[in-house]
């Protein structure tokens, strides 16, 4: 609570000599002295008092250190000399001899009960305080400000009673003090919305952890459309690795797939715009745009370790999240683009139209599937596991967390699943479990190897963080993460013929 300082405080003079100093305010040695402060600050506001005698600061951060002070600094008084202590500015037959004594103090009413009062020295009142947290939310109103500089000019008393919380060594007022200087000193207008959105990118970028990452409020509404399988631009799901924005799958029928755009590639220029040292979310936003516009890409492959051109045409993309379709010899095959949240529904109702009583068997198509939601992979998987089958494993720092089957199996036919470098995350633990546990053949390439699960924080604003919280591991406690998962058959596609197709309908003959 911002307060004003008197410097200098004139109260009735008399005309004899040895009264003079009884109507004189004395003034403290520093102004803060026997003062209560509060340093505002980006993490939490924290309050101290500041001893009348010593100057040294004492940390506020409860109601046991309120009674702590209360207990350390409290003083008797008897009701006559408290009586003669201004508790308004109508208070009347006022010792100001007294207020000398006792300003910045903390006084125990001896005779009553042992009430505590403070004789506050900003305006020499006098406030009756509580014990524990009430009275120091009293003191809190009393607070006068103080700068991170004064008060880190202020030694800290050597009282276990009153440490200060420790943060590993990290001094937080630093990131105010880059804060306002930047905000004063930098040569242009700078947003504080940016600003401050800004260095919570740079905090979770720090970890360098490509799946970890803050969104700003468009961020989020960006993220949340390609976990729902709408994107616009080229068409492609990219990620940020090593410092470099890789491909992680073109989208069927993308202009990212149609200009040959591969998993892994990096794209490192778009439109000559130097990609390197962006985050994500700004390198996204050069490569995207309205649809119909051009964009030129530099890619560098590294299978072939080459660097070359391509232009892309931009669309706007609405990915189906399932198609299904028979195919010869009563075979049911399902493209499943991203495990959506409402991937079971979508499945439903494709399985209505593809399965009867005379299916010979399942091809699920999960190339280019670049991940999604834990729990639609584990909802389509139960689909061909038994009740009680481990399905994978989340290891967090301490403790391990198994997920198991819990429908008993519908689906008894031969299956077979497509996968290929570009398909990631949720499609590598449904693939895993099928495969570890029997239930289908995997064709096509080795997958991507994305080992590790995130969660989602959303914030206030509209803003949230992306945050990995577990490695997985697979049914046969294996960690997959840069590995991938190795197919029962390794078959490479040719430009004009789907191998890995003709491959799984081969295999359900």
């Amino acid at each position: 609570m911002k307060k004003i300082l008197f410097t200098l405080a004139i109260f009735s003079f008399f005309f004899y000599g040895h009264n003079l100093q009884a109507a004189t305010k004395i003034l403290p040695k520093d102004l803060y002295a026997g003062s209560i402060v509060v340093e505002e600050n980006f993490d939490t506001p924290s309050w101290w008092y500041i001893d009348e005698s010593s100057g040294e600061k004492y940390h506020l951060k409860d109601g046991v250190s309120m009674t702590r002070l209360l207990q350390k600094f409290g003083q008797g008084i008897h009701d006559k000399d408290l009586q003669k202590l201004a508790t308004s500015t109508e208070s009347l037959n006022v010792d100001y001899k007294l207020i000398n004594k006792y300003q910045g103090k903390f006084l125990i009413q001896v005779d009553k009960a042992g009430e505590a009062w403070y004789l506050n020295p900003l305006d020499d009142l006098l406030y009756r305080i509580e014990n524990g947290a009430e009275g120091l939310q009293q003191l809190k109103y009393l607070a006068l400000d103080i700068s991170t500089a004064k008060l880190n000019s202020i030694q800290s008393a050597k009282d276990d009673n009153f440490l200060v919380p420790k943060n590993n060594g990290i001094d937080l007022s630093l990131y105010q003090n880059v804060w306002q200087t930047l905000k004063q000193n930098y040569y242009k207008p700078i947003d504080s919305q940016d600003l401050f959105y800004g260095s919570l990118k740079g905090l979770t970028q720090s970890l360098n952890d490509p799946y970890t990452e803050f969104f700003d409020p468009r961020g989020k509404t960006e993220f949340n459309n390609r976990l729902e399988g709408t994107v616009e631009g080229i068409g492609t799901m990219v990620d940020l690795i090593d410092g470099k924005v890789v491909v992680i799958s073109p989208l069927p029928d993308s202009p990212a797939e149609k200009a040959g755009l591969l998993p892994y590639d990096q794209i490192l220029k778009a439109d000559d715009k130097d990609l390197s040292d962006m985050t994500l979310d700004q390198a996204i936003t050069y490569i995207k745009g309205p649809s119909g516009t051009k964009v030129n890409l530099t890619i560098y492959r590294p299978d072939e370790k080459k660097t070359f051109e391509i232009k892309v045409v931009r669309e706007k993309i609405v990915l189906p999240i399932v198609s299904a379709k028979k195919l010869d010899n009563n075979l049911a095959y399902f493209k499943i683009n991203i495990f959506a949240i409402d991937l079971e529904e979508k499945f439903n109702l494709a399985k209505a139209e593809v399965i009867d009583k005379n299916t010979k068997g399942i091809i699920i198509d999960l190339r280019n599937n670049p991940g999604g939601y834990t729990d639609s992979a584990i909802s389509l998987v139960e689909r061909w596991l038994p009740e009680g089958a481990l399905i994978f494993s989340e290891k967090y720092p301490n403790k391990t967390q198994n997920f198991y089957s819990s429908r008993g199996g519908e689906f008894h036919l031969p299956t077979v699943v497509l996968v290929n470098n570009g398909s990631a995350s949720a499609s590598e633990i449904f693939s895993s479990a099928l495969k570890e546990h029997g239930k289908a053949q995997i064709v096509g390439q080795t997958t991507f190897g994305k080992g590790t699960g995130q969660n989602v924080a959303n914030f206030s604003g509209g803003s949230a963080m992306k945050y990995t919280i577990f490695e997985w591991l697979t049914a046969g406690n294996k960690s997959i993460e840069k590995v991938g998962i190795t197919p029962n058959y390794e078959i490479l596609n040719t430009k004009n013929a789907d191998l890995q197709l003709e491959k799984a309908k081969s295999l359900l003959k």
